[in-house]
């Protein structure tokens, strides 16, 4: 079997790879083609709890045939849909399948009798595909009636072109076909003017209305002019105001742009859709579904595994152990007692779901509640000021070159026809359909070539603010180090014999604690990727996992007692029949190549890169020291965190990384934010990206990237201007005739295109 370390990244993808051929799929990597996959790690290994699966399943237990529509994460492209589809159909009972990577989703039918649920969604992950409790694609931009449009419009366009060509190659008007043909041209530019274009005017006017100016605004005053100019000259008979296919083609070429944006954007958080940390229903003791946004004080929940406290509240249960990582970043969990209170946004870590009783409420203003308004973080308003002066400035200087050339030729002619065709081919030609149609496109490859580097745009703002960025902060705990603590010595760990690490595997395979994940994922590094014991462990909160084999021995992993008086946190001991065999030490560190990442940034960025943290002080220094981060603060409230993002940002711009709770109101302030995709699941619903990288060598080569980016946008507005300049002087010379415009039209969108699709190069800054 070949080295982890020689070819993949990560034990996980190895162990994919190696199922996919030993089932004969391998045509899935050559459907993969460029497209990067996400690394795996330790996911594939973990044992998942589909409960929640066959309770679903069980409405439809009566029916011979039944069907499910389910979210799917970890899908990126067709290859994808092709893999889980025929993976799916393999197993037996399943009848028919349709996956769909824009929107993460996976519905399929099968025979209630015979399918195994469980062991396809098993399989599914274990190939680092996660089957999950609702359908996703809830984000901004979801573009099925967008592509329904482009589909319509398309075929019009077409039609356009077609019976507009017999006109351009010299067909005359008495010629008894022609209008018939014109009748086809004019229905179909009209019908693109109203399934196309209301895209556009609907977007335009509702800025108007809110004081605003958008981009679509442009591109509707050009649609509209091109189509009623030219239903005056076939009223009057004056071909010379036939405009009908540029209004097909061009409504056709910017909602292809459109498209694209928000389909590249969908997939990428379709990919990163998660669980159940944060679901939108919890579960009463009685069994009742509530909505989270609206859970009622003196309240019993029923918390699973994995699953974030709402509100304040009170533990029912005996015991919990809960990770306050979210709101403290203290990377240890804490052990909580019967009738122990619970602050809003702690996790829990047990193995087993606990009883909560809710002190408050749900209301709109609570972070919980904020976290589930998944939309798309929209530019700020110092972004969208110079974006509107630029377009007032483009709309002004068209509009009034346009009527001087029209007066000027009216003046000059007395032909109202000739000048009303110079009017309208100034509007005409000077639609911004090539940089309408390059942008979007600029923005799918960064975020592709990115992608590369594990880096997973999710928001339409995101390159452009990124060029913008004049300092860099951190959040600590999950994100300047990673998510579960690096164990010390791990000569204790390859020290063990193969049965004994076969048993720790097993206790650690489905526990959610940060020292059992961090054991866990050095198992999978070492090669022990599998168990045959059947028992399962036994979780004892606050003091750890068991097992009594049927040989009669037990074996433990947890705190000794001799760590629980001393209150080390980040200690744990593994034992055979109370005899410990190995002690385990962890540590907090910062990820790899953090401080060459932060030196190289402090040397591009206006100012060097900062530490806030809501851990002990003494921690943070300790992780600032190793990085060489002159600013750096502890012991923060939220509210204290979003205090100082808004101060720097009163200066410049800044990106701001984080993972938990306690940073939303941070991540929310600043022009920009990130987060890691950690091996649980974390927030990611008001970031501008994810990053999978375990490392910090991504943030080089993004600033790397975005520079790239910018010298090509540089580019194309420079084309774009020169562009302008010399058809404008063509169109007030009364030189541009309707076959002209549909021909530059679309060879500008082409070179617009060829200016941004140079490959980007991988050098490092």
């Amino acid at each position: 079997m070949r080295s982890a370390s020689e070819d993949f990244c990560c034990r996980g993808c190895e162990s994919v790879y190696q199922l996919i051929h030993e089932d004969g799929l391998g045509l899935f990597y050559e459907l993969k083609a460029g497209d990067p996959l996400t690394p795996l790690r330790e996911r594939p290994f973990q044992q998942k709890d589909w409960s929640w699966l066959l309770e679903s399943a069980e409405q439809q237990n009566d029916k011979a045939v039944a069907s499910l529509t389910l979210g799917l994460s970890g899908m990126s492209c067709m290859a994808c849909v092709w893999l889980v589809e025929t993976v799916a159909k393999k197993q037996a009972g399943v009848i028919e399948t349709c996956a769909d990577n824009a929107h993460g989703s996976f519905e399929f039918s099968y025979q209630v009798d015979t399918c195994n649920l469980t062991g396809l969604a098993d399989t599914l992950h274990k190939l680092g595909y996660e089957l999950l409790p609702k359908k996703l694609g809830k984000q901004a931009g979801t573009t099925d009636s967008l592509v329904v449009r482009l589909g319509i419009c398309g075929a019009l366009a077409m039609n356009t072109m077609a019976f507009t060509l017999p006109r351009y190659n010299g067909m005359e008007t008495s010629d008894e076909l022609s209008s018939l043909l014109t009748t086809v041209v004019i229905a179909s530019s009209t019908l693109t003017l109203l399934i196309g274009g209301s895209y556009f005017f609907k977007r335009a006017w509702s800025a108007l209305r809110l004081g605003g100016i958008h981009m679509d605004l442009p591109i509707s005053l050009g649609l509209i002019l091109s189509y009623f100019g030219s239903l005056i000259g076939w009223s009057t008979g004056h071909e010379d105001l036939f405009y009908f296919d540029f209004v097909a083609i061009f409504t056709f070429l910017m909602l292809s742009g459109k498209q694209l944006q928000i389909s590249s954007l969908n997939k990428a958080n379709s990919r990163f859709q998660t669980d159940s940390t944060l679901p939108e229903f919890y579960k009463t003791s009685d069994g009742e579904e509530l909505d989270t946004a609206a859970i009622p004080a003196d309240t019993s929940l029923m918390i699973p595994p994995g699953t974030v406290v709402p509100v304040d509240a009170r533990l029912l249960s005996e015991s919990a152990d809960l990770s306050l990582a979210w709101i403290t970043g203290e990377p240890s969990s804490q052990l909580f007692q019967h009738t122990a209170a619970i602050p809003a946004g702690a996790v829990n870590q047990s193995a087993h779901s606990i009883k909560v009783q809710t002190n408050t409420a749900t209301c709109e203003d609570d972070a919980i509640t904020r976290l589930l308004n998944t939309h798309i973080k929209q530019s700020s308003n110092s972004n969208r000021q110079a974006q509107q002066k630029a377009i007032q400035i483009y709309l002004a200087v068209i509009i009034v070159l346009g009527f001087l050339a029209s007066l000027g030729w009216w003046f000059t002619t007395h032909d109202w026809v000739k000048s009303l065709q110079v009017l309208i081919s100034i509007y005409v030609v000077s639609c911004p359909c090539g940089i309408g149609l390059a942008l979007p496109l600029l923005d799918s490859r960064s975020s592709k070539f990115s992608h590369s580097y594990g880096i997973f745009p999710l928001t339409s703002r995101f390159w452009e603010h990124l060029t913008r960025i004049g300092k860099v902060v951190f959040d600590k705990t999950g994100t300047l180090t990673l998510d579960k603590p690096e164990l010390i010595d791990k000569e204790q760990l390859s020290q063990l014999s193969d049965t004994d690490k076969e048993i720790l595997f097993t206790l650690t395979r489905s526990s959610l604690h940060p020292l059992s994940r961090s054991i866990f994922s050095e198992l999978i590094k070492s090669g022990t990727t599998s168990s045959s014991i059947e028992q399962s462990p036994t979780e004892t909160p606050g003091v750890g996992n068991s097992i009594t084999l049927p040989d009669g021995n037990s074996y433990n992993l947890g705190r000794s007692e001799a760590e629980q008086q001393t209150g080390e946190s980040l200690s744990c001991s593994f034992a055979k029949n109370k005899k410990t065999i190995a002690h385990f030490l962890f540590t907090e560190s910062p990820r790899e190549e953090a401080a060459d990442s932060i030196e190289t940034l402090n040397s591009v960025l206006k100012s060097p890169c900062m530490i806030l943290s809501g851990d002990d002080t003494e921690r943070v220094s300790k992780v600032a020291k190793k990085l060489h981060i002159s600013e750096h603060f502890g012991n923060l409230l939220p509210e204290q965190k979003q205090a100082k993002i808004e101060e720097i940002e009163q200066s410049m711009r800044v990106l701001y990384l984080g993972d938990g709770v306690n940073d939303l109101p941070a991540l929310q302030s600043a022009s920009l934010s990130g987060a890691p995709f950690a091996n649980i699941n974390m927030l990611t619903a008001d970031v501008d990206f994810l990053f999978t990288d375990e490392t910090m060598g991504f943030l080089p080569r993004l600033i790397h990237i975005a520079k790239q980016r910018r010298r090509r946008k540089f580019n194309l507005i420079l084309y774009t201007l020169l562009y302008n300049a010399i058809v404008l002087g063509v169109c007030i010379a009364g030189l541009m005739s309707p076959l002209y415009a549909a021909i530059i039209m679309p060879l500008s969108s082409l070179i617009s295109i060829g200016l941004v699709s140079k490959p980007f190069n991988v050098k490092a800054p």
